[in-house]
């Protein structure tokens, strides 16, 4: 471990600023699903509330550091991830030099160091314990479900096709958001809650976001929901040839499919949006597709053009459409390939795979919270991998880096004392 102190460690488990400063986080990281809410009009007239959050969030940081001190401890797996993703900021501030995009490309790397790059680095100093890290989560399951309760509120009747959106986002917002909450709640709060109020609140919670996830109409998230969970399954069978799967992952699966039997019946009636869109694509590719497949190959054959550099950071807009505006090709690899090159996408995947890899090798734990915690952010880290391949821009996706920087301090955990209140059997 690297340690960072000015004094000794601080310990603020039950601090008020501390629970602030995690629910300022969340908002940040969430801002782009709720901001163009007309209802917060008033406050995006004057300030862009990705902005607000994001200085209020690190000014109530420097508030902590200033008061408790900014001692913490750093892990080194963190520090070589770190590096990883500084040398890919590089990357998009050397494509600046090259590209013709000036106005967007700017903008694009901008906020990318300091919006995307605080999500990295924020969440390594924010989240400093386990009892921090469960305050977190819980703030991004409450944020997901008011997001599926505004939506559900307007849900215009069974069989109806139109998206379901929410807080003035779109329908891929509400499921990608859906789909966050509800693998937090089940995957990470539930097995580890034991108050029954506050499991009763998550079970209700799961249901809202279910129904909101499915009923929005997005067909990348629901998939990327459905690969996350297997993935899940796949993460919790330990041992060989002696297969083991812990009792909440047996429950977990007889209750999914219940819940699947029942879906199944009534989802031609509830679900007629997702239905209709996911025939149209097995059948008939659709437009939303079809567009996606066009940006694809047109990013591949500019790509082609400049393979090791790439044409510039921002510049894929412009080399589309000859204007210089803010187009993407719905994939995070295509996208820093053509802009960034082959140097770019390495440094990219060198990033994913480093962080990745860290959390794999916490799954050989025999105690069950250090279990628990690396499986989710796994699954979860997987979910906001499989979205950024089809849709968003890379700072679209910065809920993506916050959680590669998590899995970074994953080690901290293993030492902290705040964790005696909860299960540390061996499985």
């Amino acid at each position: 471990m690297i340690a960072i102190t000015r004094s000794k460690l601080y310990s603020e488990t039950d601090s008020h600023i501390g629970v602030l400063t995690e629910w300022l986080f969340a908002l940040f990281l969430f801002a782009g699903y709720y901001k163009a809410d007309p209802r917060l009009s008033f406050i995006q007239t004057y300030i862009d509330i990705t902005l607000l959050f994001f200085l209020l969030s690190v000014s109530a940081f420097l508030y902590r550091g200033f008061k408790y001190s900014f001692a913490i401890n750093i892990p080194r797996d963190f520090t070589k991830i770190m590096i990883l993703f500084i040398l890919f900021a590089f990357c998009l501030l050397i494509g600046l030099f090259y590209t013709k995009s000036l106005s967007y490309g700017f903008e694009k790397a901008l906020r990318f160091v300091f919006l995307t790059g605080w999500a990295f680095f924020g969440i390594a100093y924010i989240i400093h314990d386990f009892s921090s890290l469960t305050r977190f989560f819980w703030a991004i399951v409450a944020i997901s479900t008011f997001m599926a309760v505004d939506g559900l509120l307007k849900y215009q009747g069974v069989g109806q096709m139109r998206f379901l959106t929410a807080f003035g986002s779109n329908y891929i917002a509400l499921a990608r958001a859906g789909g966050i909450g509800m693998l937090t709640a089940v995957l990470l709060l539930l097995p580890l809650e034991r108050r029954p109020f506050l499991r009763l609140n998550l079970l209700v919670s799961v249901t809202l976001l279910l129904f909101a996830t499915l009923m929005a109409g997005s067909r990348g998230p629901v998939l990327a929901l459905v690969f996350s969970i297997l993935i899940f399954f796949a993460l919790s069978i330990r041992g060989f040839p002696v297969i083991k799967i812990d009792r909440f992952t047996l429950r977990l699966n007889i209750i999914l499919l219940l819940i699947t039997i029942m879906l199944a019946s009534v989802g031609q009636k509830l679900f007629t949006t997702l239905l209709y869109r996911s025939e149209i694509l097995v059948t008939e590719v659709g437009a939303s597709a079809a567009e996606r497949l066009y940006l694809y190959q047109a990013a591949i054959d500019l790509w082609k053009e400049s393979p090791i550099l790439g044409i510039g950071t921002g510049q894929f807009g412009l080399a589309v459409t000859g204007q210089d505006v803010r187009l993407y090709p719905h994939n995070i690899i295509l996208e820093i390939g053509v802009e960034n090159g082959l140097l770019g996408g390495l440094v990219l995947l060198a990033l994913i795979i480093a962080s990745l890899r860290i959390g794999f090798s916490q799954l050989k734990s025999t105690k069950r919270l250090e279990f628990i915690v690396a499986r989710y952010l796994l699954v979860i880290s997987f979910f906001a991998l499989f979205n950024a391949m089809v849709s968003g821009d890379i700072n679209d996706n910065r809920i993506l880096f916050a959680l590669l920087g998590l899995i970074g301090i994953i080690k901290r955990f293993r030492y902290d004392r705040t964790i005696k209140g909860h299960s540390l059997t061996k499985i």
